[in-house]
């Protein structure tokens, strides 16, 4: 499995903040280690810095209970939900960078 194979699956498994994780954030995308799993705010600037061409879209799911995230450029859109939404933040960037060219 790919590195953001594997951080996916790390992101799905937790509910909430979680230290362990947000030092694999910051190494996968070469940043310094932040409370990205605590803070929307934190995550968001990840995503401005990532992915700076994207546009990120958040509101709630269906049922008006999770939070999403959803980043779309040109034909291309990805989403997705989560306990919290700086987790749902994390989940859609590193799906997106998953399937981008390395």
């Amino acid at each position: 499995m790919s590195i953001w194979g594997d951080l996916l699956d790390r992101l799905m498994s937790v509910s909430g903040g979680d230290q362990d994780i947000d030092q694999a954030v910051a190494a996968a995308f070469g940043r310094p280690a932040a409370d990205f799993t605590e803070s929307a705010e934190t995550a968001r600037g990840l995503i401005r810095d990532v992915l700076p061409d994207w546009h990120l879209h958040v509101g709630f799911d269906a049922s008006g209970l999770f939070p999403y995230a959803a980043l779309s450029r040109n034909d291309i859109h990805i989403d997705a939900a989560a306990p919290s939404l700086p987790l749902a933040l994390l989940r859609v960037l590193v799906k997106t960078r998953g399937i981008l060219p390395e």
